[in-house]
């Protein structure tokens, strides 16, 4: 099922989700207000809004946990220099050769050191890796949930954007129908003087014409209410005025639910950083179970001390010893330490299991709404469009009848509220539909290139 509809709404973003929506026709710019299209909306909410730095930044942490934990398998290399003053008070009673008792007095000197030292484990039970594993798996897991984060920022601006489009085009709406009002009121006033028309049909007037004003007012609050939240969303100067796009061509088709349930499956940003985090706590069970295994390792060791200062910085001619030293160590009873932490890691990947399929159902069920939402817009849309043609026939024989005496006023101010509703039924199917086509792009996944 696929057909065209031509409607006057605003520029959709191609760029972002290509495939589902159709292409952009320009708009004429208001004169006062800066005129952005949804595309334009999107890169500038994308660059500034606080939630995607936040996301970023723990892109780079866990980045730099990744290479923490490589830097693990290699050997550590520190150096020390020392000077100080060695200070010996008087020593305790001695004797010499003879038997005698000698007092001996006190005696200071200067003393250096210098020490390189490097360490490095050759086995830990395979902790290392199962490290190395965890962290990239958690980096992956935040890489994907900054690109979550991107998409339930875009949905959230495109559903701000069509709010102050469906307002704007409401407010255009009411004011046609204050038009038709303000008609009413002038032609029964005319009909009125020259005996043609009723009192009740002038108070029948002047109440449409007063109604309509009072929706007028509410729309246009409406309208800076939905403007002040898509700036907010976008993170601008509030004194930065700005105006969206009101026209477009819209491609209208019907997804396949299962087509669109395998593609977020495998695509959506939420659900593939908790299959990454899956595989982290699976790896934090490798490491938990290393306790259990002997650590092998290696150290080199090179000391120097002297009293005086070498000469030209040159500690290996004496004065200096070294060693190279292999150890084994084996954690006999850590009280229950690694027991315990293997539970906990056990524990952790069975939730990060739940949480992978409770969110896979949450999506499924998201998706399945969203598509009885879409066709729910689609089958409005074409029956507001109907009713938009019949309404306006309608319209035109209760004036001619007014006009020649045959009807009332208060048919004619029905027929035009009728109309009226048809337009905005029309305003809101569209406005509808186009959110929930931007929510399914959001819930499967798709973005440009998929």
């Amino acid at each position: 099922m696929k057909f065209i509809c031509i409607f006057s709404a605003v520029a959709f973003c191609a760029t972002a989700f290509p495939g589902v929506f159709g292409s952009i026709v320009p708009s004429c710019q208001a004169a006062s207000n800066e005129v952005l299209s949804l595309n334009e909306c999107i890169e500038i909410a994308l660059v500034n809004n606080p939630d995607i730095h936040v996301a970023k930044e723990s892109v780079k942490k866990n980045d730099s946990s990744v290479k923490y934990s490589y830097g693990n398998l290699l050997p550590n290399l520190s150096a020390a220099v020392s000077s100080g003053h060695v200070y010996y008070g008087p020593s305790s009673v001695q004797f010499d050769s003879q038997g005698r008792p000698v007092q001996t007095s006190g005696f200071d000197y200067n003393n250096y050191g210098f020490r390189l030292t490097s360490d490095l484990v050759l086995f830990d039970g395979g902790g290392n890796i199962s490290r190395i594993n965890s962290a990239r798996h958690s980096r992956e897991a935040a890489k994907e949930q900054l690109q979550y984060s991107k998409d339930m920022l875009t949905a959230d601006v495109i559903r701000s954007y069509y709010y102050l489009v469906r307002s704007k085009m409401l407010y255009i709406v009411q004011e046609e129908s204050m038009e038709q009002a303000a008609r009413n009121l002038s032609r029964s006033e005319a009909l009125l003087e020259v005996g043609s028309a009723t009192r009740a049909d002038v108070l029948k007037a002047k109440v449409r014409h007063s109604n309509t004003r009072l929706t007028m007012i509410s729309t246009r609050n409406q309208i800076e209410l939905a403007r002040e939240d898509l700036t907010a969303l976008l993170n601008i100067d509030p004194g930065r005025v700005i105006d969206v796009d009101t026209s477009l061509v819209i491609d209208i088709t019907e997804p396949d639910p299962e087509t669109e349930i395998d593609f977020a499956i495998d695509h959506r940003a939420d659900l593939k950083s908790l299959e990454y985090s899956k595989k982290a706590a699976k790896s934090g069970i490798t490491n938990a179970r290393s306790g259990w295994f002997p650590v092998l390792g290696a150290s080199f060791g090179y000391y120097w001390n002297d009293r005086q200062w070498a000469d030209n910085l040159n500690f290996f001619k004496e004065e200096y010893q070294w060693n190279i030293t292999g150890y084994i160590s084996l954690n006999i009873f850590d009280r229950f330490l690694t027991s315990t932490n293997i539970t906990s890691a056990k524990a952790d990947y069975r939730i990060a299991e739940y949480n992978l399929e409770k969110y896979r159902l949450i999506a499924v069920k998201e998706i399945k709404s969203l598509m009885f939402g879409i066709r729910e817009a689609t089958e409005r849309m074409a029956v507001a469009a109907e009713t938009v043609e019949q309404a306006n026939e309608d319209v035109r024989l209760a004036e001619e009848r007014y006009r020649v005496g045959a009807g009332t006023m208060l048919e004619t101010i029905d027929a035009q509220v009728a109309l009226t509703q048809a337009k905005a039924d029309v305003i809101e199917a569209k406005c509808d539909y186009l959110v929930a086509v931007a929510d399914l792009a959001r819930a499967t996944g798709r973005r440009a290139g998929n």
